[in-house]
């Protein structure tokens, strides 16, 4: 199995619409998420999967014959410290923006 990293796991806008799902609904199964994007087809949900998979985004648990996915957030802590150094750019931006608002009010 190839690791993949957090960083181009979440480079496709698709698996970011999953991780999304997960948070919010998960745990699911492949077809509930298939279900959910109807833009895609199932094979390439199943795509997706298995790079979350192997970037540890995302757990698979059988039960039984089901497959249940569930999101594991911690490989997104990397990505989270490394965004924190350019925090201070749009942090800079929002203050200007609230500056120009509140003057014309």
């Amino acid at each position: 199995m190839d690791t993949i990293s957090t960083y181009r796991a979440i480079a496709d806008p698709t698996r970011r619409v999953i991780l999304d799902i997960l948070m919010q609904d998960g745990p699911l199964r492949a077809g509930d998420l298939a279900g959910r994007i109807p833009e895609i087809s199932r094979p390439a949900v199943s795509k997706h999967m298995r790079v979350l998979r192997n970037s540890a985004l995302v757990v698979q648990v059988s039960q039984g014959r089901e497959r249940w996915y569930h999101l594991d957030a911690k490989p997104l802590n990397d990505v989270y410290s490394w965004l924190e150094h350019y925090e201070t750019f749009w942090k800079d931006k929002l203050e200007n923006l609230k500056q120009i608002v509140e003057t014309k009010e």
